[in-house]
């Protein structure tokens, strides 16, 4: 009977030792870390003008703040020896099952922001459990590890949005390329061949961003109450991931995707969206922040298409059919890596050549080929990586080539390479954007990630043209939102919310409409702005300098939308990395009005 009682005795000392711990365990720190950690993934949010090292911290908090409670754990916590290692063996035990398990497209950033933090963050909540609850701390910790880390097994990763939120999809639904891939072979249109020569008399839309690449067009008098007229749908289909825009001849519809390990050039048939011709080349980028696909748009250029896929394949091809007429790699031939985020720039033809930026420290940033064969005839130095397409500027009755780059400005001669104008203004991240033209002598240089927008006028009535800064503004920061320009004033993203600027003053006229990371475009006619956002939804503004005013607005597009939209007549063409679609805008035109939806009929 004593022996009974001995034993009972110290089963109770041993648990009241054990519940003494758990109340002594320095707790606290671990707690403020994942409090931290969970606040850092969300900052976004909390911003209307988020600084240019907010994504730093967005990416790389959790994760840091994750280390810090490893480490409390180890050496901080006042948990015994045995207690530390046991908890230690578990995470590893368990993270590394976890990597084992996890689909390849969660390797990356998801790993950083979410499955190390939410294991740490489990882990942490299993030891304060403890303290209230009658079981082992060191099985309710590794537990709350295992449910942590364990989240990520049921997703698969797909990017970013713009505010560097992460894309989660259930794992075992197919993604959309997966099911575009299944079908392709049954999406063909046999469009006869003299009305495709027809087609190409009718060049519309040449490339990136229309005309000039100022985001301008022309539309037919539309009518912007959508409630009573509301847009018509005439096709919808599915498309491979990229986030290239649209090229337009008549009834070809040209753009850029990926489909598996081929990147592609597509021609569909504007009237019904069938696909009449692909061209594929093997390449993939992997582009964790991104996604796959290429970036840059076609380029229609005397009878030719000009393209250059994401890791660096420039192509000349027949715009009729698809076949080659030449081809270059560009990492191959000059010697360049595949810049982080691929490479960008949608070609620009001026005169004979066809002009290209190659990201990449070095004395051969810019590439000027001959259009007609791919012969490489002049390179020049700009900046150590650009995001930017070449804009073609027209200062002095002649012709330049103008490029953003992390250093600054660069103003080219297109026939020799030759460099014009050196204008320095360094920016720590990435410019994504183009150079807006404003009259005859000035130029907007705009910048996101914090470092706002700058008008620069050019002397260029001396012999060596020189640059002078009328002003300089972070009331505009877009990111890779391209600019209007309109009647004295600026409009674009500053970060993810539209914005009016004074172009003499380079003040903030008004700032609303929260869009995300979206594109527009100008319909200067008719004093429009059409504002495709990121979560697809065309919205129509009135470019009035006083007010934001939205006149009207659709949902086209599910997903992610990057892609610049494109309009001709009262055809609005939309896509991004899984979907296209084409609408018919009503117009203030009867008989427009009462038109029934095209087909594909001859």
């Amino acid at each position: 009977m004593l022996s009974q009682n001995q034993e009972n005795t110290e089963v109770d000392t041993q648990q009241n030792e054990t519940s003494v711990v758990q109340k002594n365990l320095r707790l606290w720190p671990a707690l403020f870390l994942v409090i931290t950690g969970i606040l850092s993934s969300r900052l976004t949010e909390l911003y209307d003008d988020a600084p240019s090292w907010l994504w730093m911290v967005v990416a790389f908090g959790p994760l840091l703040c994750s280390l810090l409670a490893l480490v409390w754990w180890t050496f901080f916590s006042r948990a015994k020896q045995r207690q530390r290692i046991y908890g230690l063996i578990g995470i590893i035990a368990t993270g590394s099952i976890v990597l084992l398990l996890l689909d390849q497209t969660m390797y990356g950033p998801v790993i950083m922001m979410i499955t190390f933090p939410l294991g740490m963050t489990g882990f942490v909540v299993g030891l304060y459990l403890a303290r209230w609850l009658p079981l082992s701390q060191n099985w309710l910790a590794v537990t709350g590890c295992i449910l942590g880390f364990s989240y990520s097994l049921f997703f698969r990763y797909e990017g970013m949005w713009g505010d560097f939120t992460v894309r989660l999809a259930p794992r075992w639904q197919p993604t959309s390329e997966s099911l575009l891939l299944k079908r392709e072979a049954t999406e063909e249109d046999d469009l006869p061949i003299p009305r495709r020569l027809q087609s190409m008399k009718q060049v519309s839309w040449p490339g990136f961003r229309g005309g000039e690449r100022r985001g301008i067009a022309t539309s037919s008098q539309l009518d912007t109450d959508w409630i009573k007229h509301p847009p018509k749908e005439q096709w919808r289909i599915k498309i491979g991931p990229g986030w290239s825009s649209f090229a337009v001849a008549g009834e070809l519809l040209f753009t850029q995707e990926q489909r598996g390990e081929n990147e592609c050039v597509t021609c569909y048939n504007a009237r019904s969206g069938k696909e009449i011709w692909i061209h594929r080349e093997q390449a993939r980028l992997n582009d964790p922040l991104g996604g796959p696909g290429p970036r840059a748009t076609p380029t229609l250029y005397q009878g030719q298409l000009y393209t250059l896929g994401s890791t660096g394949i420039l192509l000349c091809l027949n715009p009729i059919n698809g076949d080659i007429i030449w081809k270059v790699n560009i990492p191959e031939e000059a010697g360049r890596g595949v810049p982080m985020w691929g490479f960008c720039a949608s070609p620009l033809l001026v005169g004979e050549h066809v002009i290209v930026h190659a990201s990449e420290a070095g004395e051969k940033d810019v590439f000027g080929y001959k259009a007609s064969n791919g012969e490489l005839v002049w390179t020049a130095a700009a900046g150590e990586h650009s995001y930017s397409s070449p804009q073609q500027m027209n200062f002095s009755d002649s012709q330049q080539v103008a490029i953003l780059t992390d250093d600054g400005l660069t103003l080219l001669d297109p026939t020799t390479g030759t460099i014009l104008v050196e204008y320095a203004w360094p920016h720590s991240g990435y410019r994504a954007l183009q150079p807006c033209v404003v009259g005859d002598k000035q130029i907007v240089i705009p910048t996101g990630m914090g470092t706002g927008t700058r008008l620069l006028e050019i002397d260029v009535k001396s012999e060596h043209w020189s640059v002078k800064e009328i002003w300089t503004t972070k009331n505009l920061k877009s990111d890779f939102n391209d600019l209007l320009v309109h009647e004295g004033h600026l409009y674009g993203f500053d970060d993810s919310i539209f914005t009016c600027i004074d172009l003499a003053t380079g003040r903030r006229k008004w700032k609303r409409g929260r869009y995300g990371k979206g594109q527009s475009l100008l319909l200067p006619e008719e004093n429009l702005i059409m504002v495709l956002s990121e979560q697809g939804v065309i919205v129509l503004l009135d470019t009035d300098s006083e007010t934001h005013q939205e006149l009207a607005s659709l949902q086209m597009l599910n997903g992610k939308t990057w892609n610049h939209p494109v309009l001709v007549g009262n055809k609005l063409y939309v896509r991004n990395s899984e979907e296209a679609a084409c609408y018919l805008l009503p117009t203030n035109e009867p008989e427009r009005k009462a038109l029934p939806v095209e087909t594909n009929q001859p």
